[in-house]
């Protein structure tokens, strides 16, 4: 009798063990990014997009994380805000205005992306409390530059129209680490890529964040 209870039990643990990495948890949570850049510019006329007007930029965003043992699946909503580089964006005018390109001033210009993002997660060392993961996927980007105004000692310059696109194709690969501390604090570094019109817009978001 002793013997049959105990094979039971044991039976009862392993099926639990076994079913325990098959049940999908599900949980929650919010994140900062900053990140550096190679996003095009407004267009000068005559000539190509300023490809470096953008520099640091910074943002924040949600997550949904769908954990299995080994492998998981990260939803994704963020926000990313950056200035545009006076000091890039005078370089790019030196050919044209010169020695007068330090006395050009700049408003606007403001660069927004929203983007939404579908990941796998696959963890490569799973240990008590740090697991290192790799992590890649595709998702959904809109972009929006704010109108930009020159002008030169004063005078009035070039205006750059406000403009936008929409709904374009991104894809990110990367890797971090969650640590577990009854709640989960993350790292995360990826390398992203914008599908835009006429050049790939790329930037690089260094991720913290918290998972509950």
């Amino acid at each position: 009798m002793k013997q049959s209870l105990f094979l039971v039990c044991m039976l009862f643990a392993v099926g639990t063990l076994v079913a325990q990495p098959l049940a999908p948890k599900f949980s929650f949570g919010v994140h900062g990014n900053f990140t550096m850049s190679n996003l095009p510019g407004p267009a000068v006329s005559g000539s190509a997009s300023l490809k470096d007007a953008y520099g640091a930029g910074w943002g924040g965003g949600a997550h949904l994380d769908v954990s299995l043992l080994m492998f998981g699946f990260r939803l994704s909503g963020d926000y990313m805000k950056y200035s545009l580089d006076e000091d890039r964006f005078r370089s790019s005018y030196a050919g044209v205005f010169g020695g007068a390109v330090n006395q050009i001033s700049i408003n606007g210009g403001g660069l927004s992306i929203f983007s939404l993002n579908a990941n796998g997660k696959w963890n490569i060392l799973p240990l008590p409390v740090v697991t290192p993961y790799l992590t890649g996927g595709v998702g959904l980007a809109w972009l929006s530059v704010d109108e930009t105004k020159t002008s030169i000692s004063g005078v009035a310059g070039n205006t750059f129209p406000s403009r936008s696109e929409g709904g374009k194709t991104s894809l990110n690969l990367g890797a971090g680490a969650d640590l577990s501390l009854g709640l989960t604090l993350f790292v995360e570094v990826k390398y992203v890529w914008i599908l835009t019109e006429g050049e790939t817009s790329t930037y690089v978001p260094v991720t913290l964040g918290v998972t509950f």
